[in-house]
């Protein structure tokens, strides 16, 4: 049984309750708006109580907080990582191939097909007066205007292409960041709830680091015991991609290498791979979140045997302008499509003859990296690509040199039949796989805008779903400020009940002692 004064010991228990609940409290409605906290609690539960003398039940001895902890679903955060993974991955994807369709979308809507259009007119021109040299430089400008065109559009998307690895050198910079800052967060969370203490502010800052890092990449979280069967796990691994990122107080590297070889023929120097900081390629098979996406868009080229993924990105769409310029090259030059099968009706301009009489040579032609000049012969088209593609100086230098008929022997105005089957090609639909050119620039426009709008669908869903999940935490870890008004206003109550108490037991002890003389 209590010894005397046992009642203020009781009432005393409800007081300090009362001051650590309205410190809590307090401390909630604090932080209302910071990112990432979570709503905390008193952990109380009823003293232990004491036997009577009698021997016939118990006497309570009031109430003890033994700790502070937060509301938190752990289950809720599994769930929400991997959707911000995806979610991360697919609004990179969604905003760069905004921006490459900006870009590539003029191609069937204004400029390229404007150029194609001057071109042809001209074409069609010349075939009324096919000795006029005035006619003959508008052919030539409006072919130099084309080339010019679409190689400023695929330099545009090269540029691209060197922002994208920008981004993933700083987003490997900050990943690397995020993993040493968890490992010492780790190793104070650890040292500080070795005594069975929960350190709530600090397990608030790792989960928001973990928010942070599962929209970059996908990540993997375990929590264990090391053995002392305290509550809380102690040992904190992060798993990223599958591989261990942090091991509790230890964190791992990601390396960004610069490439040796190119990826792709096409590729700017310097490009990088990434790997971990003991030469193991990170897994992009398996990877999600911002640095997929911008990987996907930096190096895909949908499934080319050189390892560039199955994705549509920036060199899968300079691949379909190369093949676009070594096409009408070709037809151009030698009447025959890529794969060397004769067009039919097209002679080619290697194949007429100018106003002196001479074989022409190359009209679209490659600019040669060692002298600065085009090539006057072409071995291979598949050595042209929208960078080195031009028209041969020859041509640009001398309109006499345009070829356009058909016989040494007859180069008059009325002789025009190269010039003939040059405008066959404009509705040419055996020209290439798409169809005719105009089929093709639009083939290329259209195949970016499906990619553009699922790329947003999916990070429009992924975004609702994240959000929905986020949501979902905040009911339960979010600071409510009519719930906090709430306890304010019953603690406050429990506080100046458990004073009122103190205060009636002094009075019936003062009473007993001096009143009654004992």
């Amino acid at each position: 049984m209590g010894s005397s004064f046992f009642e203020f010991n009781i009432a005393t228990t409800g007081l300090f309750a009362a001051r650590a609940g309205l410190e809590i409290t307090s401390h909630n409605t604090a932080n209302v708006a910071t990112p990432g906290y979570s709503r905390q609690y008193i952990k109380q539960k009823a003293g232990i109580p004491l036997d009577r003398y009698s021997g016939v039940g118990q006497v309570g001895t009031g109430t003890t907080v033994y700790g502070i902890a937060q509301h938190r679903d752990v289950y809720l955060d599994h769930k929400y990582w991997p959707q911000n993974s995806t979610f991360g991955e697919y609004s990179q994807k969604s905003s760069q191939l905004s921006l490459m369709e900006v870009s590539l979308s003029e191609l069937s809507k204004t400029s390229l097909t404007n150029n194609v259009n001057d071109f042809f007119k001209s074409i069609s021109d010349l075939t009324f007066t096919a000795d006029s040299l005035e006619y003959r430089t508008a052919v030539i400008n409006t072919a130099d205007t084309l080339v010019t065109n679409i190689k400023n559009h695929a330099t545009k998307l090269r540029q691209q292409q060197i922002d994208l690895n920008d981004d993933a050198y700083s987003l490997v910079e900050r990943i690397n960041s995020i993993g040493t800052q968890l490992a010492n967060i780790n190793e104070q969370i650890y040292k500080y709830e070795i005594d069975g203490n929960t350190a709530n502010e600090l397990r608030d800052q790792r989960a928001l680091l973990i928010d942070e890092l599962s929209k970059y990449a996908n990540v993997e979280i375990k929590e264990y015991s090391d053995g002392t069967g305290r509550e809380l796990g102690n040992k904190y691994v992060v798993l990223l991609n599958g591989s261990e990122f942090v091991d509790h107080n230890s964190s791992r590297k990601l390396e960004c290498v610069r490439r040796q070889n190119l990826m792709h023929p096409n590729d700017p120097p310097g490009l990088y791979d990434i790997k971990w900081e003991n030469g193991d390629q990170l897994n992009l098979k398996t990877l999600t979140g911002e640095l997929k996406g911008i990987l996907d868009l930096r190096d895909g080229d949908s499934g080319a045997a050189n390892g560039g993924g199955n994705y549509k990105g920036i060199p899968y769409y300079i691949n379909k302008l190369n093949e676009f310029v070594r096409g009408i090259a070709r037809a151009m030059n030698t009447g025959e499509r890529l794969d060397g099968t004769k067009l039919d009706g097209v002679i080619g301009h290697q194949n007429g003859f100018d106003m002196e009489g001479h074989q022409g040579g190359l009209l679209f032609s490659m600019i040669d990296p060692k002298t600065g000049n085009t090539a006057t012969t072409i071995n291979n088209y598949n050595d042209i690509d929208v960078f080195n593609f031009a028209i041969s100086d020859e041509i640009k230098e001398d309109p006499k040199k345009l070829a356009i008929s058909d016989s040494a022997d007859n180069t008059q105005a009325s002789n025009n039949r190269v010039v003939l089957g040059f405008l066959k090609l404009k509705d040419d639909v055996s020209l290439f796989a798409e169809g005719s050119a105009y089929q093709f620039v639009n083939a290329i426009s259209s195949t970016l805008g499906i990619d553009t709008k699922q790329a947003n669908s999916f990070s429009s869903f992924y975004k609702d779903v994240t959000q929905s999940i986020d949501n979902q935490r905040k009911q339960v870890s979010g600071v409510s400020i009519n719930e906090e008004m709430s306890n304010l206003v019953m603690y406050q109550h429990l506080y100046q009940a458990s004073s009122k108490l103190i205060n009636v037991i002094n009075e019936i002890y003062n009473t007993t002692i001096n009143g009654l003389g004992v």
